[in-house]
């Protein structure tokens, strides 16, 4: 009998994967925070169709069930599949949808952009916002994560998970397509309630006083101009007062009209006046500062240029390239425009042309970048892959240095999440589509933040004067906010330039890594408070990576002193 019994139990266990895991999941479409997890099932390899299924994993907080999983190859996420995710959200397999062992209370059909939901007897259509849908990256890709809101009622009657235990399982409807796990194998996750810590606020104020803060804000059918929205524009933008805006889809908004109502809300001192720029069809470009040009990147585009003259406090001036790419499925224009921007940094960076400017130079791509299809137009704005190179010429490294270009991807302030825009009519799920890249040389960044009122507590929005329907009144798209400390592109980012890498593992971790040390044969490696103060010094540097704890010091600005024989270099890090 006890034979039998565990014959029973190694059965049960071969066909049913059974987990429970917390963790603090932000979606961001970067995939760390899921290192430590244990609800993972990977699939058998080589039995799909135009597309293999590798694996999942699962998690979950109090709000919010996360799922991410892997596929042999890129595809669209919410066109052009016919990839189903479905959910025994009762772990009953006799009620619901039968699907591979399970009875699917919960049907996602991510290429349809609609879900199917069964609490009963029958079946109903719903869609992302009726299950809190959010999942990112935006653009194609092999690797996904998406969150399921926990506490929500599909049909506004029947509440979507019933107890604590639930079964999933992926199917790809296409012919030939994959299941996941296999057919015959259940995968069961029950829900863990363990607290995974507060998520850390993000405070609207700077870090320092001199950093130059960056808003981009697509505006939805000029709103600073609609008499029902210029109010809640005006409490955020007054909040956070930028140095610098990017304003998209200002198409019948005239510059002089944005100029006055920031001359109104943000009054500059000493009878100072904001400087406003309207070049192209909808973009219109704010600066508390002189903007001494401006610049068509691409003739017939929403992509214009500006040059920003900062006071002499600054050991240099900032270019803000401000873009509104093509819209939805128009892969081929954003793709040009991708490609217009990378040769006219190109431009940037040598002498003659439209443009030259000093080695070190800050630049930043910012605006609504529209990236909802191919991951190619992204990889070029990073990397400098240029596709059609007979046009725009040869492939080249954006930044000054040689090296990819920094995607600042924020959170927003009261949420782990960092999708930019949010219609909660539209069967689109929210999205990444507003962007700030920065070139590394001549700045760093020192504070980024998406703001969304929504999700705001009362106090929060009492401490920044925000009413909770603010950011919905205002705009479908976020406020993305980001604070640029402005560097001398010549001497602190000179390890960059000898082509030192210098990144945290994992992110915000405050465990850092450096490499390439023994290309310049580093004897010494110091760390400096931006108050000149030693912290600690490490000598007889053996290895070409080495890594950096300053997990145990307050967050700030910190100098990297590395020593050779040849001299020192300096290296900036905002902790």
């Amino acid at each position: 009998m006890k034979r039998i019994l565990l014959i029973f139990l190694i059965y049960i266990l071969i066909i049913t994967n059974l987990f429970s895991q917390a963790l603090p999941i932000g979606i961001d479409g970067k995939f760390e925070d899921w290192a430590n997890s244990v609800a993972n099932y990977t699939d058998t390899q080589n039995d799909g169709g135009d597309y293999d299924m590798l694996s999942f994993s699962v998690s979950n907080d109090s709000a919010f069930l996360y799922i991410t999983f892997a596929l042999s190859n890129e595809i669209q996420l919410n066109y052009g599949n016919q990839l189903f995710l479905q959910i025994d959200t009762d772990n009953d397999a006799g009620t619901g949808y039968p699907v591979n062992g399970i009875g699917s209370e919960l049907g996602i059909d991510f290429g349809d952009k609609k879900a199917y939901f069964t609490p009963e007897s029958s079946t109903i259509t719903v869609y992302q916002n009726d299950i809190m849908l959010r999942a990112l990256p935006t653009v194609t890709s092999d690797t996904f994560e998406i969150a399921i809101g926990r506490d929500v009622y599909p049909d506004g009657i029947h509440p979507l998970f019933t107890g604590n235990t639930i079964k999933l399982c992926f199917t790809d409807n296409d012919s030939g397509g994959d299941d996941m796990p296999n057919i015959g194998t259940t995968f069961t996750y029950t829900f863990d309630e363990t607290d995974v810590g507060e998520y850390n606020y993000i405070d609207f104020e700077k870090n320092n006083n001199s950093d130059i803060r960056l808003m981009t804000y697509n505006i939805l059918n000029d709103g600073l101009t609609d008499s029902y929205r210029v109010d809640a524009f005006q409490r955020i933008i007054t909040t956070v007062n930028p140095d610098i805006i990017t304003f998209n889809e200002c198409w019948d908004t005239e510059w002089w009209e944005a100029k006055n109502l920031l001359n109104e809300w943000l009054p500059l001192p000493d009878n100072g006046t904001w400087e406003c720029w309207k070049v192209d069809a909808g973009n219109i470009t704010c600066s508390k500062y002189d903007i001494t040009g401006n610049y068509t990147v691409l003739s017939g585009s929403r992509i214009t240029a500006s040059f920003i003259d900062l006071p002499n406090s600054y050991s240099g001036d900032i270019l803000i390239i401000n873009s509104h790419f093509a819209c939805c499925d128009n892969n081929a224009q954003r793709q040009e425009e991708a490609d217009a921007i990378i040769s006219f940094l190109k431009d940037v960076k040598s002498t003659g042309g439209a443009i030259t400017l000093p080695y070190g130079t800050p630049f930043v791509i910012s605006g609504d970048l529209n990236l909802v299809g191919y991951s190619q137009q992204l990889t070029t704005l990073l990397t400098g892959d240029i596709v059609d190179n007979a046009t725009f010429g040869e492939d080249q490294s954006p930044d000054w240095d040689d090296t990819d270009l920094n995607d600042v991807i924020s959170f927003q302030t009261d949420l782990r999440m960092a999708y930019t825009w949010e219609n909660n009519y539209s069967s689109y799920w929210p999205g990444r589509l507003d962007f700030a890249i920065c070139s590394d040389v001549g700045t760093s960044v020192s504070k980024a933040f998406t703001i969304n009122t929504s999700v705001m507590s009362s106090e929060r929005l009492l401490q920044y004067n925000l009413l909770q329907s603010d950011t919905y009144t205002a705009s479908d798209h976020f406020p993305k906010v980001t604070d640029f400390i402005i560097e001398d592109g010549v001497s602190v980012n000179s390890a960059k330039r000898n082509n030192y890498r210098i990144f945290p593992v994992p992110s915000d971790s405050g465990i850092y890594t450096i490499d390439n040390l023994s290309s310049l044969k580093i004897k010494q490696i110091s760390v400096i408070s931006i108050t000149g103060q030693l912290l600690f010094s490490e000598e007889n540097i053996q290895d070409n990576r080495f890594k950096l704890d300053l997990s145990k010091y307050n967050k700030g600005v910190y100098i990297i002193r590395l020593k050779s024989d040849a001299g020192e270099t300096l290296l900036k890090i905002i902790r």
